[in-house]
């Protein structure tokens, strides 16, 4: 990951105690990148302003994410879209030169082709619409000048660390107790990205400091009937996975596997197969059982 050219990069990382800030973080300091971290909010503008003072670029991940909820939490939600509408002010006024900002697949509107980056933008959540909302506003009049702003729409991340209440960790965490899980029919076609390569992408972005719209994907659909399986083979308890015992749910559409050929065009590989993962992710739940992931979920 080569720097962009130019004054020394003081990098801020909003949400860094999250599932994928905590992977930006611990590779920008391997890169020994002047860092600033933002866990939560701030207190007010003015301890917001001191707090990004000097920074050149920012990866910003902080966002509502109980997995109870997230998806249609309204007030979640849009207290999530107020203060990144007031981070983006603040930098754009502080001399940022670069804001990554993390997206999400839940913008489009659902198809049975892939997503591409100029597909239709029709949000089937209050989370997908809540992100819409910035990325429209992270392009306006309100971010122009030096402020370049890169919009990632984030597929499906998978990997070591995280949430526990999520889907696979939940698969992981009933095998290794020896517990049954019911699960939809399994269908749904996803496109499941590692951890790692979803934090090696943003800060690929950030160091290039490139302008648009670009989706974090693998580019390769795989159902989650045949993915939470393979968790199920490397555990050695399939036989718990009931597959068909519930319904889809509300949020659920059939088909989200994206194209990415806007992001291999700056340069940026994919270093972990979905095989790959899935190993990763087993050894973790192995080895941590029910222990929160590190520095918090």
């Amino acid at each position: 990951m080569t720097p962009t050219d130019g004054p020394a990069r003081r990098v801020l990382v909003t949400g860094s105690a999250g599932f994928i800030g905590r992977r930006v973080v611990a590779l920008l300091r391997a890169d020994n990148v002047d860092l600033v971290e933002l866990r939560h909010r701030w207190r007010d503008a003015e301890d917001l302003r001191a707090q990004i003072a000097g920074v050149t670029d920012c990866v910003h991940l902080g966002w509502y994410a109980s997995p109870r909820d997230y998806l249609s939490s309204v007030d979640g939600n849009l207290a999530s879209l107020q203060s990144s509408v007031e981070l983006l002010q603040a930098l754009a006024a502080s001399g940022c030169r670069s804001l990554v900002a993390a997206g999400s697949q839940a913008e489009y509107a659902q198809s049975d082709d892939p997503l591409r980056e100029d597909g239709l933008v029709e949000p089937w959540s209050v989370y997908g619409a809540a992100k819409a909302s910035f990325h429209l506003l992270s392009t306006s009049s309100m971010a122009r000048g030096t402020l370049a702003v890169a919009w990632a729409r984030l597929f499906n991340v998978v990997g070591p660390g995280e949430h526990p209440d999520r889907l696979i960790p939940s698969a992981a965490r009933a095998l290794l107790a020896g517990r049954p899980m019911d699960l939809s029919p399994g269908r749904q076609l996803r496109d499941y990205i590692d951890v790692d390569d979803t934090a090696g992408a943003l800060i690929h972005l950030s160091n290039r400091r490139v302008v648009g719209t670009f989706n974090i994907c693998t580019a390769e659909g795989v159902t989650l009937h045949d993915f939470v399986a393979g968790l199920g083979d490397r555990l050695g308890r399939r036989e718990l996975l009931r597959f068909g015992a519930r319904h889809y749910g509300d949020h659920d559409p059939l088909n989200s596997v994206g194209m990415n050929e806007r992001l291999t065009a700056t340069g940026w590989r994919r270093r972990h197969s979905t095989e790959d993962t899935l190993d990763r992710i087993a050894a973790y739940w192995s080895e941590v059982g029910d222990r929160p992931p590190e520095g918090g979920p």
